[in-house]
């Protein structure tokens, strides 16, 4: 598919303001995204109505100034008023559907999924027909359609459903004590943080969450309101890992049918649907993450001072998100390595930047670890553990069992099993485990999920295929010759892989219990696998081979049937809480 050209005069009428606009959120998507999660705050029948015009009023004028925008260079005179007018004009309609006090919490769910994602195939369609369909256009109904899913996810679960670590306000405890203490008191835990529970974590999330609880209520938003709003950060933070998925996508070298097909698979992703909705510290430090592999790649190619600054706060701010973050050092390194001994000329302008990096990096991400070593004596890597009495405590099972028993028992029920929800049995293999909370989460609500057998299952057998193809496409990716993407590159992306796969079998292992058994463990490794997914597709489908071809279609086709099996398992799930 080739890019369409987003300037001069052969543009026109809808088709052209539909393109103009798309050039314009494709230059600031952050800002775009942002914008959409504070607007998403008017979808919360808890919020004030008062800020919620304030907010619909906020996001209507943006969306003015951008018809504006892109207006003044399709129309003139009064069709460039009439076109603003009428734009204008149904964001001030679908704010009023949006703050509308007649439509309860759960109705938007269904609102949000089938009209934001049947306006998203309505304008696919529209360039189809019109033959303006571009990379460009569909990865940005890709986003939109993402957008979608995620905010329809957070208006369907609540802060008290489908949560880790997490608890209920008020009860001093797991992250939501933790940012409660933050918010009350002002400053970071004075005692033994090993001593309550979830308190040992880094404090960078909970302290960005007690500042956000503080301006809402700052302004009249109820205690509770402002704590359940902690969702739109969440959201933002998922949102933000599409953005960097698919940049990370593009300095891999992919394009065309390749670049659509890695984007599609992480914007229709449940992964980071669950993600948008859970308000502890994983998906903060999962964004900071891959905003290190990204700005890794950038840096290898610029050498420039500011990249390398951004690597360093990206790895320092994740370990003060949460010390797994650290797992994308070694990859890091790697590329440091490289460049400081085929670079020899430049040595001394390399090593001082690896002097500020480490400047910067390492006040950040070590700042708690040694706080709470010279103040309590705790162990750089402290890690609450579960007791061995425990109902999901499973190291009793054998290392050769849980490797490799995959008897067909275990997919009767895609969903995660424990025995203390009433399953037959506890989840053991650590690569199931992986899959299945992958496409479900895990916990009693998670079970609403399979409310719709057929397509849960689909959803499930689709998104371990692609997650297969998805592995053996990186090892024939790192083996095989690329013009685009150098040694060095494949060797950093399949270091980053392996170093996660790695910790989470350790993890699982040396953590024996069900609930470690968990994606939100290995997130990077998705946005790896879609690379490789649809890098393997472009492959594919540029061959003349029409064997080659025919199997590049078939998984492009499996992709869409992840994204059709989600969304009808979410939109059943989203049915039922409203019957219930």
């Amino acid at each position: 598919m080739e890019q369409t050209n987003t300037t001069g005069n052969n543009k026109s009428g809808f088709s052209g303001l539909i393109s103009d606009s798309a050039a314009l959120l494709y230059k600031h998507p952050i800002i775009t995204a942002a914008l959409l999660c504070v607007f998403g705050m008017t979808v919360s029948s808890n919020t004030p109505s008062l800020l919620n015009s304030l907010l619909c009023a906020v996001f209507i004028i943006f969306l003015g100034v951008a018809a504006a925008v892109c207006s003044s260079r399709l129309y003139e005179g009064e069709q460039r008023l009439r076109t603003v007018i009428a734009i204008t004009s149904a964001g001030i309609i679908a704010g009023a559907v949006f703050v509308s006090g007649s439509i309860i919490k759960g109705a938007y769910s269904t609102l949000i999924m089938n009209g934001g994602l049947a306006l998203c195939a309505g304008i696919f369609f529209y360039l189809l027909a019109c033959r303006k369909l571009s990379t460009k256009s569909v990865i940005l109904l890709l986003f939109a359609a993402g957008f979608v899913m995620r905010l329809a996810y957070i208006t369907m679960m609540t802060t008290g459903m489908i949560q880790h670590d997490v608890y209920s306000p008020g009860k001093g405890a797991g992250h939501a004590g933790y940012i409660e203490y933050i918010y009350e008191n002002g400053h970071l835990p004075d005692f033994d943080v090993t001593t309550v529970d979830q308190f040992y974590h880094p404090p960078l999330h909970h302290i960005i969450c007690a500042v956000w609880m503080r301006l809402q209520t700052m302004i009249g938003v109820e205690y509770y309101s402002a704590y359940e709003n902690i969702q739109i950060l969440t959201l933002f933070y998922s949102c933000l890992c599409l953005i960097l998925a698919y940049k990370i996508f593009r300095k891999a070298g992919l394009s065309g049918a390749a670049l659509i097909a890695s984007t599609a698979v992480i914007a229709f992703c449940p992964t980071f649907y669950f993600l948008s909705g859970s308000i502890n510290n994983d998906i903060l430090s999962i964004t900071f993450m891959l905003g290190a592999i990204l700005n890794t790649l950038c840096w290898y190619r610029s050498r420039s001072m500011g990249r390398i600054i951004c690597i360093a706060l990206c790895i320092g701010l994740g370990m003060m998100t949460k010390l797994s973050a650290w797992m994308v050092a070694p990859a890091v390194a790697l590329v440091f390595i490289y460049v400081f001994f085929t670079d020899l000329r430049n040595w001394l302008k390399n090593l001082l930047q690896y002097l500020i990096f480490i400047i910067v990096c390492a006040p950040i991400g070590l700042f708690w670890s040694v706080r709470n070593m010279l103040m309590w004596g705790i162990p750089f890597t402290y890690v609450q553990r579960l007791s061995e009495n425990s109902a999901q405590y499973i190291g009793d099972i054998s290392a050769f069992t849980r490797l490799f028993d995959l008897s067909p028992y275990q997919f009767a029920d895609v969903a995660p099993q424990f025995m203390m929800y009433g399953n037959g049995y506890n989840e053991f293999n650590p690569l199931v485990g992986f899959f299945k909370t992958a496409a479900f989460d895990e916990g009693i609500c998670a079970r609403r999920f399979s409310l719709l057998p057929g397509f849960s299952h689909v959803l499930f057998f689709s998104s371990v295929i692609l997650g297969l193809v998805g592995f053996v496409a990186l090892i024939v990716m790192l083996i095989k010759k690329n013009d685009k993407m150098d040694r060095l590159t494949k060797a950093f992306f399949g270091m980053i892989y392996f170093v996660i796969l790695i910790m989470y079998y350790y993890f699982c292992f040396d953590f024996p219990h069900v609930c470690t058994m968990n994606v939100r463990y290995g997130v990077p490794m998705i946005v790896i696998g879609a690379m490789s997914v649809g890098w393997l597709a472009g492959e594919l489908l540029k061959r003349k081979n029409k064997a080659k071809w025919t199997a590049g279609i078939i998984l492009c086709s499996v992709i869409g049937i992840y994204a059709v099996s989600g969304y009808m398992v979410y939109i059943t799930c989203a049915e039922s809480l409203l019957r219930f």
